[in-house]
């Protein structure tokens, strides 16, 4: 799983500097904080993090998350 903390605010770091509105973050699993997390990320900033699963990739189930 991944912990909310150092992971997912690293990334809206580098996505804030970089100054982009769009970032993609895989992992194995999400919990239900490090979701919480994005999508508060996304109501403050209005920047998008899709968050996809190892799985979600391999089973080639990604392009509802991409639309």
């Amino acid at each position: 799983m991944l912990r909310t903390g150092p992971d997912i605010d690293s990334f809206e770091a580098v996505m804030t500097r970089e100054e982009r509105t769009k970032g993609f973050f895989v992992a194995f699993d999400y919990t239900s904080d490090a979701l919480r997390e994005i999508d508060r990320f996304f109501r403050q900033s209005g920047r998008v993090i899709i968050a996809l699963t190892v799985r979600e990739i391999l089973e080639e189930g990604i392009a509802r998350k991409l639309a």
